[in-house]
């Protein structure tokens, strides 16, 4: 039971190549999103950074929270640009889709006994990077996650392919002389 789901972990975490012909195409795809995956997460640090230097700092526990968002953007950014797997994908895409909801609660209802208001600066352009940085995150991470590629498996360990299974599992089915 557990086996299929650290299998599909797994390999979330590999590198991908692309060895097919034709491949390439969808490689430099793969490339220029991740790139652009890259700013927009940048450009949400940036903002988050701004906002607290303009004085949200001073706000009780938003505060804080706004650095901490401006700091794991930069952090991101740069690990979807240096760790180019589909699980950098995952966890950037789920850090900007939780500031994003972050803010649509601060906007309906109050976080932390802080409300928003739309007409604040960089509300509206924050709604708009957001969403479309998670749209492009979940795109780049299916798009990383399809490009096929030779998985290496690791060091003093066979690849699990199906064969390799197949063989492991007849030779403890096989009597020993």
């Amino acid at each position: 039971m557990t086996r299929p789901t650290t299998f599909r972990l797994r390999r979330l975490a590999p590198p991908r190549r692309p060895t097919a012909p034709g491949g390439g195409g969808r490689w430099a795809a793969a490339l220029l999103l991740r790139v652009g995956c890259a700013a927009l997460l940048a450009w949400i640090g940036y903002i988050h950074l701004h906002l607290w230097l303009e004085g949200y700092r001073h706000i009780p526990t938003n505060g804080p929270l706004f650095l901490l968002d401006a700091v794991a953007g930069f952090i991101l950014a740069a690990a979807v640009l240096a760790w180019p797997r589909p699980l950098a994908g995952v966890l950037a895409a789920g850090y900007t889709a939780s500031t994003l909801g972050a803010l649509l609660i601060s906007l309906s209802v109050g976080l932390f006994g802080f409300r928003e208001s739309i007409s604040a600066s960089y509300v509206t352009e924050s709604l708009t990077i957001e969403t479309i940085t998670v749209l492009a995150l979940i795109t780049w991470t299916i798009q990383a996650a399809a490009i096929p590629g030779h998985q290496p498996a690791a060091r003093g360990r066979p690849a699990d392919s199906s064969a390799h299974l197949a063989r492991r599992r007849d030779r403890r089915a096989s009597p020993r002389s």
